[in-house]
């Protein structure tokens, strides 16, 4: 389980999370929307140690790691949690498979055959071919969203944080990533926790829904219970309408 307990960040003067709480239960796909600029990527670079907290805990599977170094981060924690960032984060410079590598060099234990038969197996999880000499400029905008999700999986983490994962694709490529996140959700028996914009798609994917809004979570339901909320801000936001308090 992963829990926030009044997590807070910020720059400057700015609060960009102002006491966060959030729990999410082993197994479950937990979607956080909210305006842009409200802190939905940086609570997910905080709770994966890209950024630091400036308050509160982050609790992996009862161990604190709100404090852990960039070395205990990658000893104890990515191993275990993996993200997919919003534009992909692929270096052009490196082909398919050695981007995904990336990922595996940190399990000593695996041999180089070892890391390619897992890069193949990634790919194949994703519906993807085994085109790891292939460049990031030579694919598609679908295919740069797989592979980076092929890379966040290779490493076998159980929890997957998704930023944004269907942001610049058409419904049809939406629908297909949002299928995916479900698919490994269940074969992996990974944990999700994902950041979107996608409100349809966060519906029928998610178990819950948690609505960031000015640093804080302002409601936390099921998905299927959406659309019943008593909740003005949570409302007009999913309804597309303009809301300025």
């Amino acid at each position: 389980m992963l829990e926030l307990i009044n997590l807070t960040k910020e720059f400057g003067t700015r609060k960009i999370l102002n006491e966060v709480n959030l729990k999410v239960s082993d197994g479950e796909i937990v979607s956080v929307i909210g305006m842009s600029g409200t802190g939905k990527s940086v609570l997910l670079k905080t709770i994966i140690g890209l950024l630091s907290a400036d308050g509160g805990q982050i609790i992996l599977d009862g161990t604190d790691i709100t404090d852990f170094t960039e070395q205990e981060f990658n000893q104890f924690v990515r191993p275990n949690m993996s993200m997919i960032f919003q534009e992909g984060a692929l270096w052009d410079s490196m082909t398919v498979g050695q981007n995904i590598d990336l990922a595996l060099k940190f399990q000593k234990h695996l041999s180089e055959e070892e890391r390619r038969k897992r890069i193949t197996e990634s790919l194949k999880m994703v519906g993807l071919p085994p085109i790891h000499d292939e460049y990031p400029e030579e694919l598609s905008g679908g295919m740069m969203k797989r592979v980076a999700i092929a890379r966040a999986i290779a490493t076998r983490p159980k929890y997957l944080l998704y930023d944004e994962p269907t942001t610049g694709l058409d419904p049809v490529l939406s629908n297909m990533i949002n299928e995916l996140i479900m698919r490994l959700n269940s074969e992996l028996g990974t944990t999700s926790l994902v950041v979107s914009h996608d409100i349809e798609g966060v519906e029928r994917i998610s178990n819950r829904v948690a609505m960031l809004h000015r640093g804080k979570i302002v409601l936390t339901c099921d998905a299927k219970d959406m659309r019943r909320q008593d909740n003005e801000i949570f409302n007009n936001f999913i309804q597309g309408k303009v809301y300025f308090k």
